[in-house]
């Protein structure tokens, strides 16, 4: 991580707030200063932020079509109809996939099909080619998920087929709609649901928990035990994780199970898959779910076949979950081979841009891998902490992902820039665009030209403080109340903690990694600010650190380590 760059902001609220938060929850000063910095106004909300409890989530039934689309699954069971899942190729696509079929085989004892597109044959989306050939196959009931808002001819293909089509997804919706037999998507203009930033998965985590209570009403369950959704909570916490849905409200609290689901039971193939990693699973974060597991369910289909993915996470066979996890590890480190040398150039291209740097990335290259195009924008992102968008050929067009700064909705943006594009599509941190070869210069300036207005966002400054808190008071227990505002992600970012005024010993780790033995202090304590070896020579004498603190178990003893986001002088605190 490089430093951040930047002022660092500090605001950090004091006061009567900050005081009954800690005096009525019994959490540390620091902890109910970040608390009052993101908007907890009194002590209940609070308390129900630190719970997460699924207990307190918006029913399904709020979800619109979602009792619709249960009733119908509900009538295929009993008719004994074959249904298949249309999923996509990236993580919140092959995790939807694998909790619907897992769940229907396993809880409801009706196996059903599935099918991913090739992501560099197909592409995105339904395609009228593999719906005609699942029809032929005797398809009766098709379950889009991660796609199908905006598929208007291919459902209509479906629907002249014979097929009825349950669409699942949280990306744009097409006006007019698609004529679905059941459409759940939080975006639709007529759903109620008050939690619209679920990730797809989510959205099928909704749907199985309404099947499951059409069922009970029906009496499919009589005489044998209730299914039990919250077993896929895995499932759910990975995709949510790897699409950069924000980790707030159901979100938060669907991924904070998942963890500790995955924890206590890792399925196979996530097991499998954690060796290949080399993460302990008792101790998985949020954090690996997002850079580790998903980039490795990702780079099946970002290199080859996002079947394999699929088939890992549903496999029962321990010796396929370990042949699929190797399999997956070859693949991802081919996959970090590619997004190293087009980081490189990426990199190489905006930095010879100079003071000319526009406000927004857009950069394109016939050579481009496009299976990584998504990656490699959102490492310009971190560095340049601008939106970008990177682009590759299909034969036919400059096709990619676009990534995305806090403050700066991407899909509003790129709506404003559509008269330059052929399709587009997405969420306010990440998108998907099409463009000719004719028009990406004039969409490149357009693009740069709506961020420069600030008319989809601001664009922010530097680092926001949320507490300051001395050395010494950051010892475990302080610290482990810290991470129960967690998981962290997307709209809930881990805290930036202002520790001011200390001396440490430096250390440089294979010559780019900073590390602090930090003094005075009660129990020895470290920082580790990875990519930062360059601040090294401000480390002579008293520093301020902007840092998350984290308590992590070292050979069976628990310390506290302090991740660095960046370093200076120690400087007066207003």
């Amino acid at each position: 991580m490089r430093p951040t760059g930047g002022p660092w902001q500090v605001r950090v609220p004091d006061g009567p707030l900050v005081e009954a938060l800690s005096l009525e929850l019994g959490l540390p000063t620091f902890v109910s200063q970040v608390l009052a910095a993101r908007g907890f106004a009194n002590a209940e909300s609070a308390a129900r932020h630190l719970r997460a409890d699924l207990r307190e989530m918006p029913a399904p039934s709020r979800l619109l079509d979602c009792e619709k689309g249960a009733r119908r699954l509900a009538l295929a069971i009993q008719r004994r109809e074959r249904i298949v899942v249309y999923g996509d190729y990236d993580v919140d696509g092959v995790t939807s996939t694998a909790l619907l079929q897992l769940f229907f085989q396993n809880e409801l004892g009706y196996p059903i099909g599935a099918y991913i597109p090739h992501r560099m044959r197909e592409g995105y989306g339904l395609n009228r080619e593999a719906i005609t050939r699942l029809a032929s196959e005797g398809a009766e009931l098709l379950l889009t998920v991660d796609n199908g808002s905006a598929a208007l001819e291919e459902i209509a293909h479906a629907r002249a087929l014979g097929l009825d089509v349950i669409v699942i997804d949280h990306h744009q919706v097409a006006d007019p709609e698609p004529d679905a037999t059941a459409h759940l998507n939080p975006h639709r203009r007529a759903c109620g649901f008050p939690e619209k930033v679920l990730a797809a998965v989510g959205v099928a985590f909704y749907l199985i928990v309404e099947l499951r209570r059409v069922l009970r009403e029906a009496g499919h369950f009589a005489g044998r035990p209730e299914p039990r959704p919250d077993r896929y909570l895995d499932l759910v916490a990975l995709g949510t994780v790897a699409d950069v849905a924000p980790l707030t409200g159901v979100n938060r609290a669907l991924v904070r199970q998942g963890i500790e689901l995955l924890r206590q039971r890792p399925r196979i193939g996530l097991r499998a898959l954690l060796e290949a990693a080399r993460i302990d699973p008792g101790a998985v974060t949020a954090r690996d779910l997002g850079f580790k597991l998903g980039p490795r369910i990702n780079a099946a289909g970002r290199m080859d076949d996002a079947t394999r993915g699929l088939t890992l996470l549903t496999t029962e066979d321990p010796a396929v979950a370990s042949a699929l996890a190797a399999l997956v590890e070859a693949q991802n480190d081919e996959r970090r081979q590619v997004e190293q040398e087009m980081t490189q150039a990426a990199m190489a291209r905006v930095e010879a841009l100079g003071r000319d740097m526009p406000p927004a990335l857009v950069l394109w290259d016939e050579t481009w891998h496009p299976g990584v195009v998504g990656i490699v924008a959102a490492r310009l992102v971190d560095r340049f902490q601008r939106p970008a968008v990177l682009l590759a050929w299909d034969g036919a067009h400059f096709k990619g992902s676009a990534r995305s700064v806090r403050g700066i909705h991407l899909k509003e943006t790129l709506d404003r820039c559509g008269a330059d594009l052929v399709r587009w599509g997405g969420h306010a941190a990440a998108a998907g665009v099409t463009v000719t070869a004719e028009r990406v210069s004039a969409f490149a300036a357009a693009f740069a030209a709506v961020i420069l207005e600030g008319g989809a966002g601001d664009a922010p400054g530097g680092p926001v403080v949320d507490a300051v808190a001395p050395l010494g008071a950051l010892d475990s227990l302080s610290v482990h109340h810290l991470e129960r505002l967690g998981p962290f992600g997307e709209q809930n970012p881990a805290p930036m903690i202002l520790v001011p005024s200390v001396l440490g010993r430096t250390r440089l780790l294979s010559g780019a990694h900073l590390k602090l033995e930090l003094s005075p202090a009660d129990v020895p304590r470290e920082a580790l600010g990875w990519g930062m070896g360059e601040a090294e020579a401000l480390c002579k004498g008293p520093v301020d650190l902007l840092c998350t603190p984290e308590v992590e178990t070292y050979r069976g003893r628990r310390r506290v380590v302090l991740r660095l986001h960046d370093v200076r002088p120690a400087a007066a605190l207003a």
